[in-house]
């Protein structure tokens, strides 16, 4: 019995793990900012996103001149 349960568990935490892998993403491009709020427009289609939803936007990074 303790074994089902065990694998009941980590069944779950497997298919929450998935779900978040699996996330809408997308590559967007920052149109205008005006405050704190800011317009984006994205290449490909904004399925899986609406208005309201939270995002986690991840910014490019500048590499070092290597020159300097």
């Amino acid at each position: 019995m303790k074994i089902l349960v065990v694998l009941f568990c980590l069944s779950m935490v497997t298919a929450f793990a998935v779900e978040d892998a699996m996330a809408a993403s997308g590559k967007c491009t920052v149109v205008k900012v005006d405050g704190t709020q800011m317009v984006i427009e994205c290449k490909k289609e904004t399925r899986g996103f609406s208005t309201g939803n939270q995002i986690k936007i991840k910014s490019d990074t500048q590499k070092a001149d290597a020159s300097k």
